[in-house]
């Protein structure tokens, strides 16, 4: 059994031909003609957030961040009222923890705990998620880790956030977005549509740290990245696909 990212960005042979035209070129061009302009509280444009220097634990940070947004608004608060509460940081920094844990492997003792700046780092991008929910309609319902069932040698799995009929998975990374991040979004419409849902008309791709969100119309795309396929027929080859087969490695793209 693997998970979805490894799934995205490996199997190069079946991704080609399931979608051809998801080439470096289109990837490019996504980058710039599907972003979306995000704004800060005071109307700025969100600009990106530099790497503090000296940073050991990125992965941890980005988690650490994202367990902060979701706390703050399963708790209904805004991020400078979370601030001050301690115990639901401290206790998002150890979700963090064990997350990355258990994506690496590691034990408890092999990791220290956030330094000062990476606690700040981690707050300073967990805000930019309050620019993330005001690119969508006011009235739009936010779910934090919507569930996927597994398929074949597939585990089951968890997305990042659903704002309304949007499913949005969050790359906390200095890079632009790249190809898998679009497939393992695929990955996700796939396996919901297994379990019988259709749940999002949209996807996006939210960068906190670049301060980017680029969204697209699920048809329109997979049609478009497939050669002229419905989504129903992308969704079922691709299900299929990981229900006969061993998951052997390739190159990643």
């Amino acid at each position: 059994m693997i998970s979805e990212r490894s799934f995205a960005g490996s199997f190069d042979s079946f991704w080609r031909e399931l979608l051809p035209l998801l080439t470096p070129r289109f990837v490019s061009l996504f980058n710039e003609g599907y972003e979306t302009t995000l704004h800060d509280g005071s109307g700025q444009e969100l600009s990106v957030l530099p790497v503090v220097a000296g940073m050991k634990h990125p992965d941890i940070v980005a988690e650490f961040a994202f367990r902060l947004a979701r706390t703050a608004h399963v708790q209904g608060m805004t991020m400078g009222k979370l601030r001050g509460e301690k115990a639901l940081v401290e206790a998002a920094q150890l979700e963090a923890f064990e997350l990355i844990q258990r994506y690496e492997g590691g034990q408890p003792t092999e990791i220290v705990p956030l330094s000062e700046s990476e606690k700040s780092e981690g707050l300073r991008l967990a805000e930019r998620y309050e620019a993330l929910y005001a690119a969508f309609p006011a009235d739009s319902v936010v779910q934090y880790c919507p569930t996927f069932p597994g398929a074949g040698f597939l585990n089951s799995s968890e997305g990042d956030i659903a704002i309304g009929t949007c499913l949005v998975e969050v790359k906390t990374t200095t890079r632009r977005l790249a190809g898998k991040d679009i497939r393992q979004l695929i990955v996700y419409l796939a396996l919901d549509a297994t379990a019988g849902s259709s749940r999002w008309s949209d996807i996006a791709i939210f960068n906190p740290r670049r301060g980017t969100l680029h969204r697209a119309k699920v048809d329109s795309l997979v049609l478009r990245l497939s050669g002229g396929k419905p989504r129903s027929d992308v969704f079922a080859e691709l299900v299929a696909f990981a229900e006969s087969n061993e998951p052997a490695f390739e190159r990643k793209f």
